[in-house]
């Protein structure tokens, strides 16, 4: 096998394939052989009749065979031969048969090379807010739980009648409960403004050369998320189309920065030796933090 690559851009590249000899060959008998069970040729049983009949009789079904069997083989050969990462399905184009070679071409993006230095993820500074939770946010939600309740059943409860209400014995059970709910609520809130904190200084920090086919892919997943969430809000197919090129516009930036996060995300894993398995962002962002900086 003989293969040339050339470098489109940063990114892109044109890997051109060709197969001959007695590679060529091998594999071309083989496809045929076992396609040839199938193939009838007048005056012979299936899988008999020698090779240049079955070629006169099914040329154009042989070929489609040939090709469908033997370039995703090849293709990969050359990937790993040429030591490249691709980041999507290839383009494959140019595709000939001849008597004696398969030549192909493909062309793909690959995926970009992420320079890492520590600076850019140890050491970030993040601010360790202190949470509180006020007597008069436990309060509002008291009064809001009551008035709920006073609709339906059109009278005010007193406090102990509306703790057992929501199922605790007493008025101060249900304002413990309701306190550690808020808490809950505010340590989740502080968590996800640091990861995002965290996340901004990342995009900000780092430069990756962002493959066209995979943020182009990771657009479309937004838009039809989003599409599905306004359909479920009862916005009309008709209205959806005459928002769907703004849609796609306006998540086109989202689509770059969750595709470059990832890139980085990778980087930093494979620089620090982190076993990511499925949970890449959780185990990454867990040692970023770890790593930073807090100040009150």
């Amino acid at each position: 096998m003989k293969t040339e690559v050339k470098k489109l851009d940063k990114l892109k590249r044109l890997v051109k394939i060709e197969i001959m000899g007695d590679t060529f060959k091998k594999e071309k008998k083989e496809v045929y052989q076992k396609k040839s069970k199938n193939l009838k040729v007048p005056g012979f049983r299936p899988g008999t009749a020698p090779m240049d009949l079955l070629e006169k009789h099914h040329s154009e079904e042989l070929r489609d065979d040939l090709i469908k069997k033997t370039v995703p083989i090849f293709y990969q050969k050359a990937i790993d031969e040429n030591k490249l990462n691709p980041a999507s399905l290839p383009r494959i184009y140019d595709i000939k048969v001849t008597a004696d070679a398969l030549i192909f071409s493909a062309e793909v993006e690959v995926q970009p090379e992420v320079e890492v230095k520590e600076k850019f993820y140890k050491g970030i500074k993040l601010k360790d807010t202190k949470i509180l939770v006020k007597d008069d946010e436990v309060e509002k939600v008291i009064n809001n739980l009551k008035e709920g309740i006073k609709k339906a059943v059109d009278k005010d409860l007193d406090d102990d009648s509306l703790a057992k209400w929501a199922s605790y014995s007493d008025i101060d059970s249900l304002k413990d409960a309701v306190k550690s709910q808020l808490y809950v609520e505010k340590l989740r809130d502080k968590r996800q403004k640091i990861d995002l904190d965290v996340r901004q200084n990342l995009l900000k920090s780092f430069k990756v050369d962002l493959p066209v086919s995979e943020v182009e892919e990771r657009q479309k997943e937004l838009v039809k998320r989003e599409i599905y969430n306004l359909s479920n809000r009862g916005v009309t197919a008709e209205d959806i189309e005459k928002y769907k090129k703004e849609l796609q516009n306006k998540l086109k930036p989202m689509a770059e920065e969750e595709v470059k996060l990832i890139y980085i995300l990778r980087a930093i894993a494979k620089a620090e030796g982190l076993k990511t398995e499925n949970n890449l962002g959780d185990v990454v962002f867990g040692f970023i933090l770890s790593q930073g900086q807090y100040s009150k």
